[in-house]
């Protein structure tokens, strides 16, 4: 297969050309995707999209490019677009599956809610220090040093109180699973 005349060829919309391009790569690019996406279906699908995309984009082909290099190329990019795509749709799909359940299920509300008191009246029974270094570090936002800088102490300290109250926390907030 001469590879400057089959491209000067599909350039004037010869389909004899594209079709014997077509029959020479498109099983090393079928395996290709197969082989990046393990989905024959998926596979099969992005096989058709090269190709298409090739004849639609025919004119712009030229002579001292590999055919070889620019059909993977392009599979490639295909594979990864379906690939970015296919975890948007995963984590959509994670979400609305998370809410419909939280929203169907009064139960998770109240249990929320239940548990979110219980943890309050925990933290206000802590003693004094570990209950200010916690709320300064979860409820601020402010990093172990920031904490230290603020209460004039080491960011050890801060540590060993956040590990304090963290402790005592889970002694005596109890989750019911």
């Amino acid at each position: 297969m001469a590879q400057n005349s089959l491209i000067e060829r599909i350039r004037c919309s010869d389909c004899a050309a594209f079709s014997e391009l077509f029959d020479h790569y498109q099983q090393d690019v079928f395996n290709f995707l197969y082989y990046k996406l393990g989905n024959v279906e998926a596979a099969e699908d992005i096989l058709q999209d090269v190709f298409v995309n090739i004849w639609e984009h025919r004119c712009n082909l030229r002579s001292d490019t590999s055919m070889k290099s620019y059909l993977f190329t392009i599979a490639n990019r295909a594979a990864l677009n379906y690939i970015r795509h296919n975890k948007v749709v995963l984590r959509y799909q994670a979400e609305s599956e998370k809410q419909v359940w939280q929203t169907e299920n009064p139960y998770v509300e109240l249990e929320r809610t239940e548990l979110h008191g219980n943890l309050l009246r925990a933290i206000e029974k802590l003693p004094e220090k570990p209950r200010v270094v916690l709320m300064m570090s979860r409820f601020d936002n402010m990093s172990y040093r920031e904490v230290a800088e603020c209460l004039d102490v080491s960011i050890k300290t801060v540590e060993n109180h956040i590990g304090k109250a963290l402790k005592l926390l889970r002694e005596r907030v109890t989750i019911v699973a």
